[in-house]
């Protein structure tokens, strides 16, 4: 990603979203003691100036990806698939293909991955994942739900597509397009009724 010519117009600045989206990518593909800002202006191209004008501290960019990822997890993907067109199994398939997508910001994905990590030593991030997982289970619940299932089985399967997801983006760390593919396949033909 080169954030290059985004962010404030004709400032030359970075937005506070381009900032945060770059954390996002560094963290999928490093290790979070690699972040600092020094580290993250080099990869983006550009001088750390304005990531003082958006953030105090790395630790304040840090709280911003963990909200902006719990924001993406929940309402927005959550408002994606309520809007789109189709049936409810039709919805249930997209929500697979859009969680074993090669990229790292999806469900599962190498961002979700770290934060896990970093939820088993921080508080604050665990409350986040806890309150991320219960939304999604309450979403899966729901779309199995709409899709014809009692409420009991409706709940069995919601746990079984985020147990799905979650490892299968681990067997997938390893070769994400090679294994993407199988993903979305093998999860469309056990977890969709």
């Amino acid at each position: 990603m080169s954030a290059k010519g985004r962010g404030d117009e004709g400032s030359g600045r970075l937005s506070r979203e381009d900032w945060i989206d770059g954390a996002i990518i560094f963290l999928s593909r490093d290790r979070l003691e690699a972040l600092t800002v020094n580290a993250l202006a080099e990869r983006l191209g550009v001088t750390k100036g304005s990531f003082y004008w958006h953030f105090d501290s790395r630790e304040g960019l840090l709280d911003a990806v963990v909200d902006t990822w719990r924001r993406r997890m929940t309402s927005e993907i959550e408002g994606f698939i309520r809007n789109s067109v189709g049936s409810p199994i039709g919805r249930l398939r997209r929500i697979v293909r859009i969680a074993m997508a090669p990229r790292p910001d999806v469900p599962g994905g190498p961002l979700e991955l770290l934060l896990r990590d970093l939820a088993r030593r921080d508080a604050r991030v665990a409350d986040v994942v806890r309150e991320v997982d219960a939304r999604r289970l309450a979403f899966l619940h729901e779309l199995y739900k709409e899709a014809g299932l009692d409420d009991e089985k409706a709940a069995s399967y919601a746990f079984l597509h985020m147990s799905f997801v979650i490892g299968g983006r681990i067997l997938q760390s390893n070769d994400p397009k090679g294994e993407a593919e199988l993903g979305c396949k093998v999860g469309e033909e056990f977890l969709v009724p």
